[in-house]
């Protein structure tokens, strides 16, 4: 009894400290931003002397957060649009079916993983040169050389963890509904889809973040035109303006997280679902 107890107390400690590790941040964020401009001093304070909400209101006039606010999305959306659909395809094909190559191309997506993004970014900047020359379009500096680059790195994660899901529903499910009269696509469709929704939710989650958030590749194949949230905010930190008004900057970080914040509460129990079915099937 003493022994769960404790388990118990030493459950709520760690929870707690972690929680406050946390949120914290995002109590400095919101202090900060709530915070005048002519209020700031050298010694922070733990509540605005008096609390004011204007920088959310003056962040839109002042930079050009609308801007980037739509490249964003464009990209965002473009990348999962087109991620979704080619990784539900290839992680089927892949799960269901046997081909030569088969095991060097799961090895192949999966190392892809294992290298972090500054390997790959002279490589895919040249290939693009490149590319745009051979197309007469120019890619560099525009949003679909963005959403290439990140299918790039969200495609094979997708895929591969799609396949795991798909491989672990017994084909027996798919032949019943093919002596039914099911095609095998309308077999996929009908009976293997409805049941991994979790799992599309979790690697389209995955694909977001990584389209919403990115830096590294954004600040070098964007320009002023196509820049991104994540890319215009650093750059507004970065201006040579003095003072650097803290509580405009905290008010669109703030701004620019809350997309991402609710798109998460409406899918967080499929999100959650998927999550636990992949423990489970593991």
């Amino acid at each position: 009894m003493k022994d769960v107890l404790s388990f118990r107390v030493a459950r709520v400690v760690v929870l707690a400290a972690l929680s406050v590790f946390v949120l914290f941040p995002i109590y400095i964020a919101f202090v900060t931003a709530a915070t005048r401009f002519e209020d700031f001093s050298n010694t922070f304070q733990w509540w605005p002397q008096h609390p004011d909400l204007g920088a959310f209101v003056d962040v839109w006039h002042e930079t050009p957060l609308a801007k980037y606010f739509m490249n964003s999305i464009i990209v965002t959306v473009a990348t999962v649009a087109i991620a979704i659909p080619i990784a539900l395809a290839a992680a089927y094909g892949v799960s269901r079916y046997r081909f030569p190559g088969r095991q060097a191309f799961l090895a192949v997506i999966l190392s892809t993983q294992m290298f972090p993004g500054i390997f790959f970014l002279i490589p895919l900047f040249l290939l693009l040169v490149k590319l745009q020359g051979l197309v007469g379009v120019q890619l560099v500096g525009s949003r679909p050389a963005l959403v290439l680059v990140y299918l790039s790195f969200a495609l094979p994660l997708c895929i591969w963890v799609l396949a795991g899901y798909f491989a672990s529903i017994p084909k027996d499910i798919e032949e019943a509904g093919m002596i039914d009269g099911l095609s095998d696509v309308g077999a996929f469709v009908r009976l293997v889809l409805p049941s991994n929704l979790g799992a599309v939710v979790a690697v389209a989650v995955f694909a977001t973040v990584l389209s919403w958030s990115e830096v590294l590749f954004a600040s070098v194949l964007t320009t002023n035109a196509t820049q991104t949230l994540a890319i215009g905010l650093s750059a507004i930190v970065a201006q040579p303006t003095s003072p650097i008004h803290w509580n405009n900057i905290m008010a669109a970080s703030i701004l620019a997280s809350l997309p991402i914040v609710v798109a998460f509460s409406l899918v967080q129990k499929r999100f959650v679902q998927g999550l636990s079915s992949g423990a489970v099937k593991g």
